[in-house]
């Protein structure tokens, strides 16, 4: 190691160096530590992941959604991306194959009827256009987003880390086990909602097609897989920052914790000059002396003290009792307090003020890489949803178990708008959740702020802090949400219009008489 002096204090862990010698390590001491903390960090976070989560990145990777070593920076670009450019050929390949040769697709079967024919081209086109929508998207991320998401996180983690040893948190784990089990109880619905999906989609085409089902099958469930599997890496993104809000607002809620039950000698401010106030309690003997100095250069107030001399002296202790009630509130030095003597985590308040600031500019990151991925995604939700309740209503529940190829579209579009909609609104719920933990943040600190604990009476560089805080979050919620590239906000009140816009189209979907054409098709009688 060599030694660099250095005129302005340098900052180590956050203890600054009275001597203001800064110290540097060669090319390879920095390379091997960013490297042992890169490896902790990635060891920490993929603990946090569990298993479902691992078994979804490397489903990603197996059909070229992300590249192979998305973490690492230096790697082979061709064995990277080579699963990204090979899986969308194949798609292209099957989907030109089954509309140019007009082989290996429902609607060119004898027993596909016109309602048949219709319903799964309408799937067919949807799933084309949000499969290379994302996929086109996914290129366009490439791997720089999660070398840059995984090195802020670690940079969060180790400052969270110091923290909670400050205001020493590190002993209660049962809230986080709880968490974990609703965590991956949501995973696994969601992995057998999809296992179910795809079971019955591959059984219904090896029925048709054989050994070529696989053809049919890429262009039909492969595209709301892919889309969903999409959706599955920004819900495990947000979640990740989600986690990261509620600790911080556990370390905050330590310190308004402290500010409740633990006290400290106060002082006085006086707040237009910022000065204390040295207030010297005077004794009897002084008092007396200024009284008749007074008295004796007024004549009003001497006749008034000898009146109130003259009265009885529960009339006189009545006279008095607003003057002490007022000594009382201002008198600080009388009042037995106890003081605060043991470990207090005040001194975390700058670190996490950074922090939130660190983690919004992470939600901002994530957001802008997945949030024009939601988009195509909500709307083939949104179609395949509309479409599914109409065949339903009024084929379905007509001509249920005339036709097998009728009814095999039917139930896809039924399972896959369930399917949808479920991500869809683990999407949504996450992305609440995250804004919610954020909010209360800034709420928290304005509770602390009210109650004017001794630490923010004693210096104002943490009133100032704090007020800064508060007022830079109100304008930082105006700022930003999670969003669909501003389309619409990713929170519940998009729940709201998407229901209000589909009951207006499916008011007018169900108003189509479906009986003659049913007819003509020999459906019905």
């Amino acid at each position: 190691m060599r030694i660099i002096q250095s005129i302005e204090p340098f900052y180590y862990d956050n203890k600054p160096n009275k001597y203001g010698v800064r110290f540097e390590c060669h090319a390879s001491c920095q390379l091997s530590a960013e490297r042992a903390t890169k490896r902790g960090s990635l060891q920490t976070n993929s603990g946090k992941e569990g298993k479902m989560i691992q078994v979804m990145n490397w489903l990603s990777m197996a059909i070229g959604l992300i590249p192979l070593n998305r973490q690492q920076s230096r790697s082979n670009f061709v064995l990277d991306y080579a699963m990204m450019v090979i899986v969308p050929c194949l798609y292209l390949a099957s989907y030109l194959g089954i509309n140019l040769m007009e082989s290996f697709g429902l609607p060119f079967l004898d027993a596909c009827n016109s309602v048949c024919r219709l319903s799964n081209n309408l799937f067919m086109h949807l799933g084309a256009f949000l499969y290379v929508t994302i996929t086109l998207l996914s290129l366009y991320r490439r791997k720089q987003f999660f070398v840059d998401f995984e090195t802020r996180l670690a940079e969060i983690d180790e400052v969270i880390q110091k923290c909670r040893r400050v205001a020493e948190l590190d002993k209660g784990r049962a809230q986080a086990v709880k968490h974990s089990v609703a965590y991956h109880f949501t995973w696994l619905f969601v992995f057998s909602v999809f296992i179910f999906a795809l079971y019955y989609d591959s059984k219904e085409l090896y029925a048709t097609f054989g050994e070529y089902a696989i053809i049919p099958f890429m262009v039909s469930s492969f595209p709301y897989l892919a889309g969903s599997i999409i959706q599955g890496e920004f819900i495990y993104h947000v979640s990740v920052i989600s986690n990261r809000f509620e600790q911080i607002n556990k370390l905050f809620e330590k310190i308004n914790q402290e500010a409740r039950h633990r006290h400290a000698p106060l002082t006085v401010f006086d707040i237009e000059s910022e000065g204390k106030k040295q207030e010297r309690k005077p004794t009897p003997a002084e008092k007396a002396a200024a009284t008749k100095a007074i008295y004796s250069t007024d004549p009003k107030l001497a006749d008034g003290l000898k009146a109130q001399k003259a009265l009885p002296a529960n009339q006189q202790n009545e006279l008095n009792s607003s003057d002490e009630e007022d000594e009382d509130i201002f008198d600080y030095n009388e009042g037995m307090m106890e003081e605060n003597t043991g470990t207090t985590s005040e001194a975390n308040l700058p670190d996490l003020f950074k922090l939130h600031d660190k983690i919004l500019a992470l939600s901002v990151m994530t957001n802008g890489e997945f949030g024009p991925q939601c988009v195509p995604y909500m709307a083939a939700c949104f179609v395949v949803s509309i479409f599914g309740i109409f065949l339903e209503t009024k084929v379905n529940f007509i001509v249920s178990g005339k036709s097998r190829l009728l009814d095999y579209v039917t139930y896809l579009y039924v399972i896959w708008s369930f399917t949808t909609m479920v991500v869809a609104y683990i999407v949504l719920r996450l992305c609440c959740n995250a804004n919610n933990h954020s909010k209360q943040s800034a709420m928290i600190v304005h509770e602390i702020m009210q109650k004017k604990p001794a630490f923010m009476l004693s210096n104002d560089l943490f009133y100032n802090k704090m007020k800064s805080f508060t007022l830079q979050f109100l304008h930082w919620e105006g700022y930003f949400q999670f969003n669909g590239i501003g389309l619409f906000a990713l929170d519940y009140t998009f729940i709201f219009s998407t229901v209000s816009a589909a009951t207006s189209y499916l008011i007018v979907l169900l108003q189509f008489d479906m009986t003659a054409i049913l007819r003509n098709e020999g459906l019905m009688t």
